[in-house]
């Protein structure tokens, strides 16, 4: 019967996912263009309204790990993460009401606390549900469409922004990221029992000896335990780390743009949509690369293209037409915590308890790259530019790449004796 499936449900899951992630978009402009509006209106310091993105990140550490063993075993998968991303959406309408900065952080731990149900944890480990080939692939496809969403939520709000104000910017993102994901992911998300299927590369064993090949190769595996004992699980963890705050640096692009290089905001939005554009591609080049050579060369891909699009960026300081190539050639590197990270820990652990393990290495990962991503603002408000940001920026990926060559190399010790 499932061989005259003409469309695998893992297809139909594919493109639920999508939909999440271009929903998604709408919490990855809460801040970028509208930074300097609100900061303007309130009087405070741009560290002082990002913070809230680090409240963010506390809701989503918090919840990680109750957000992996739902998924993983949750028969009403559709319904839980709709709910999920009902209370993201409604989050950044809220933020249409606020007076003071205090206000968006409750709406950060909202969206936070939603998004582990939604984001970083949940795509992953619902791609390696459905599928047991070309999750790589799939993983990298999924995020490019997020990012291009981002371009365009990223270009619209700073449109709204222009003709609306900022207030009104807010609730008309908040109702595009409703109708773009909650009702699909509704509709659209099950799990492989709900429809009665195997997942995908997994139906294609034609003996008995092929299924029982792909079964010990799928639940390879260390426990989280074992990894905790393992030196290259934690020098993995010190990669996604690097990733995940290393991340957060050309977000503050477009802030860099407008506020130091005292351009308007629509300059500062084509300049990260430039950003974006290079973030949808390294996504997709992304994936393919783990799955064709190995997440090595993923990881030397992120190392090259931020430290040449970080100096480009530097030189772009007396030539402001260098931003947008600048800007591109970062966004080449910029999907290196979303779907490098992941890849890179399935590689150190296995797949077995990937869900568990990943959901608590999760946990520090929003702590340190969202929970300090105000921090990054120092520069500016301290030292009046975003120079040292940038410098940052491109060392903690050659930095990240290092120690994932070594956690790699020490990771072979072990995995061959327990295959």
């Amino acid at each position: 019967m499932e061989r005259n499936r003409k469309i695998h449900y893992a297809w139909i899951i594919m493109i639920a996912l999508i939909f999440l992630k271009i929903g998604a978009g709408a919490t990855s402009c809460m801040t970028g263009n509208f930074i300097t509006p609100v900061v303007n209106e309130f009087g405070c310091k741009v560290n002082q309204f990002t913070l809230f993105l680090s409240i963010d990140a506390v809701g989503m550490s918090i919840f990680y790990m109750p957000a992996a063993k739902i998924i993983s075993n949750n028969k009403r998968l559709g319904l839980t993460i709709g709910i999920a991303a009902l209370c993201e959406v409604i989050g950044i309408a809220m933020m249409f009401t606020y007076k003071s900065v205090w206000g968006f952080y409750f709406s950060g731990f909202l969206i936070g606390s939603a998004g582990a149900f939604t984001g970083y944890v949940a795509i992953p480990v619902i791609v390696n549900m459905w599928f047991k080939k070309m999750a790589g692939t799939v993983l990298g496809i999924i995020i490019a469409v997020g990012n291009a969403a981002n371009v365009v939520f990223g270009l619209l709000s700073a449109r709204f922004i222009t003709l609306y104000g900022w207030r009104v910017a807010y609730l008309l993102i908040a109702l595009l990221g409703f109708l773009l994901m909650v009702p699909e992911v509704f509709f659209l998300l099950k799990t492989p029992e709900q429809v009665g299927c195997r997942p995908y590369g997994q139906e294609e064993a034609t003996t008995v000896e092929d299924t029982e090949t792909k079964t010990v190769n799928d639940q390879w595996g260390l426990t989280l335990k074992e990894a905790f004992g393992k030196v290259s699980f934690w020098l993995a963890w010190v990669t996604c780390l690097c990733y995940s705050y290393g991340t957060a640096v050309p977000g503050y692009i477009a802030t860099c743009t407008t506020m130091e290089l005292l351009e308007s905001t629509e300059f500062g939005a084509r300049v990260h949509t430039f950003v974006n554009i290079g973030a949808i591609l390294c996504s997709v080049i992304l994936g393919r690369l783990n799955d064709r050579f190995g997440v090595k060369a993923g990881c030397l891909w992120g190392a090259l293209f931020s430290l040449i699009g970080y100096n480009v960026i530097m030189l772009a300081f007396s030539n402001h037409s260098l931003l947008f190539l600048g800007a591109f050639l970062v966004g080449l590197a910029n999907s290196m915590y979303a779907v490098q990270a992941p890849l890179l820990a399935k590689e150190i652990v296995g797949m077995k308890h990937y869900s568990d393990i990943w959901s608590v290495m999760m946990v520090a990962n929003s702590l340190i790259g969202g929970g300090f991503y105000f921090t990054i603002g120092f520069f500016y408000d301290y030292g009046h530019t975003y120079k040292g940001a940038f410098i940052m920026g491109s060392l903690l990926y050659i930095f990240a790449m290092l120690v994932a060559f070594l956690a790699i190399r020490l990771s072979k010790r072990y995995k061959g004796a327990k295959a």
